[in-house]
Parts: structure tokens; C-alpha cells; sequence
């Protein structure tokens, strides 16, 4: 009981004490105010050590202690990120510790390729910022997920309908996403798609790339509906000036999704980002099992095309 009780409450610091103080103060205050917090181990210490532990196997982090307090900053970014769109509610309203860096395509009709990469609300609202609607793809928030941890399915949910409001419409549910999507392409909406997810989480359509200098893989799913669809696909990374708590959304150049290379190049993306800021993945606890996963997530992939050709042909 006490063990479920001290939980609830670090998870009431964190998703809402917090962020909400440094959401209500001026960014160089409310800046000051997070990474103080971050230099403790009283919000996101969790996934802070998961990183800390993954990490320095795979890239070199420097000193450890840093890293897993500009981890934990990271986290106190995306909460606080939260707040401050639910205290100014243009969707269009973007601060001047947020910058842009490139332009979205005038025609709405494109897929946003995204990564777990510190992304916060701003690429929703950017979006809307250049008068697009969008919709993003995402697992069902299921409260039976999060047995024990009322806090985190209320943030959880939270976040869920404010997402809904920037973007101008629920979210699409996976699975059986794609006819959805494909209806919501042709309505004039954006679709997101956060392309970094492992074979735990997205078990089909995974494909061979290369990641931090090993082989891992991604999912084609969204590619696939672009290719179908005709539209091109669009990436977009978060850049971290840590000293001034300033954060740079890049939004790339067009992909053509029937590029036999789209997928790499998309990697190569990811790639760059996380060896820029390593501490921004939020995903470096999945990444032992992700590369474990690989090997038979894309032979799954390999067996499913062939017997797609072979009752084609």
C-alpha cells in the first residue's frame, strides 16, 4: 500500500506539480525551475536510469550524471509542453523559446514522419501554425493498462484530448488504422506517424534499417500509405540549445515514399538526432529488446510479401 501510495505521489509531482509551476512562470524562470528539478532524482529518476544504464553501451554519453539529468529534463519538457498549450489555447500560439526552422507543404494532404525524440505538442502546433488540421496515429490510452497508477492515466488522458483539439480531430487508433488514414488523407488532414516504435509495440510490417550502427528496424506502415496515396512524406526532429532552454522543430525536406531508400534516410534522421542529444530518445529502454526482436520481426515482414506476391501472381 505504501509503495503504491509514494508512486501516486511522485506521480502527482511530476505530471502535474512540476510542470504545472514552470507552465504559469516566464521561460527563463520556469527554465531555471526545471532543470533544478532535474538535477535531483524526484520526478522521472525512473526512466532517467533506464537511459543511463542502455545508453553508454551504444553512444558516448559523458559524464553519467549529466546525461540522466538532461533525461529527466527531457521528460520535464514534455509534461511542462502540456500545460502551457492548455494555458494558451490558440492552436497557433508558439513562444519565442520555440523556433521553426523550415516550412510545411501548402497542401495538407502529407504524412508527418516524427520520431520519440523530445517532440512535446509543438509539432501539432506548428501544423496548425501553417493552417493545416492533422490527426495523429497512436494506441488506445486503456486505463486497464495502468493498474495502480491513476495519476499517470489521468495525464495520460489529459494529454490525449488536448492533442484532439490541436489537431481538429480524435486520434486514429491502431490497430486497423489504414482505411481510416488513408479517408483522412483524402478529407485534407495531416497524418502523424512517430516512425521509432520496436517490434513490442508495432509487430508488423517491420523493415531493415540501419540504427546507431546496428541492424534494427522500423515499421512501413505509414510509408506504404503514402505510397499508396500519392503524398509525400515530411520529417520533422526537435534541436536543443540546453544552455537557453530554446528548442528548434526542423522540418525536413519531402520524402518520396516509393524511394526504395525512404525508410534508411528516415532512419539516417533518427540516427543523427540521437547522437546530437542522445538524452532526448525517450525510447533507450526498448533498445536492447528492440535489436533482439529484429532479426524475427523482419523475417515476418519478408514471409508476409512473399505470400502476398505468390497469391498475387
Amino acid at each position: 500500500m505504501f509503495a503504491k501510495l509514494r508512486t501516486n505521489l511522485v506521480d502527482i509531482w511530476q505530471f502535474f506539480v512540476v510542470p504545472g509551476i514552470a507552465a504559469v512562470l516566464p521561460w527563463r524562470l520556469a527554465y531555471r525551475w526545471l532543470r533544478r528539478v532535474a538535477r535531483g532524482t524526484s520526478a522521472f529518476d525512473e526512466p532517467a536510469r533506464a537511459a543511463r544504464a542502455v545508453a553508454p553501451h551504444h553512444l558516448d554519453i559523458g559524464d553519467a550524471e549529466r546525461f540522466a539529468a538532461n533525461v529527466r529534463l527531457h521528460w520535464l519538457f514534455d509534461t511542462t509542453d502540456l500545460y502551457l498549450s492548455l494555458l494558451h489555447r490558440k492552436r497557433s500560439w508558439r513562444p519565442w523559446h520555440i523556433e521553426r526552422v523550415g516550412q510545411w507543404p501548402r497542401d495538407g494532404r502529407f504524412v508527418v514522419a516524427g520520431f520519440h525524440h523530445g517532440n512535446g505538442h509543438w509539432m501539432f502546433k506548428s501544423l496548425a501554425e501553417a493552417g493545416h488540421d492533422s490527426v495523429i496515429v497512436s494506441a488506445r490510452w486503456d486505463k486497464a493498462d495502468y493498474p495502480g497508477l491513476p495519476i499517470r492515466f489521468r495525464y495520460g488522458s489529459l494529454r490525449g484530448r488536448d492533442i484532439a483539439r490541436l489537431g481538429g480531430r480524435q486520434p486514429i487508433f491502431r490497430p486497423r488504422a489504414r482505411e481510416q488514414l488513408v479517408q483522412a488523407l483524402a478529407d485534407g488532414y495531416a497524418i502523424i506517424g512517430v516512425l521509432d516504435m520496436p517490434p513490442r509495440l508495432a509487430p508488423n510490417g517491420q523493415e531493415p534499417v540501419r540504427l546507431l550502427g546496428r541492424d534494427a528496424c522500423l515499421p512501413n506502415g505509414m510509408l506504404d500509405i503514402a505510397r499508396e496515396v500519392g503524398v509525400p512524406v515530411v520529417p520533422y526532429w526537435m534541436e536543443y540549445d540546453l544552455e537557453r532552454g530554446v528548442r528548434r522543430l526542423v522540418i525536413g525536406d519531402p520524402i518520396d515514399p516509393a524511394d526504395p531508400g525512404a525508410l534508411q534516410t528516415l532512419a539516417d534522421l533518427l540516427d543523427a538526432a540521437i547522437r546530437k542529444t542522445p538524452s532526448a530518445w525517450f525510447f533507450w529502454p526498448e533498445w536492447p529488446l528492440w535489436l533482439d526482436e529484429t532479426p524475427a520481426a523482419v523475417a515476418r515482414t519478408s514471409e508476409k510479401t512473399q505470400a502476398a506476391a505468390y497469391s498475387d501472381s
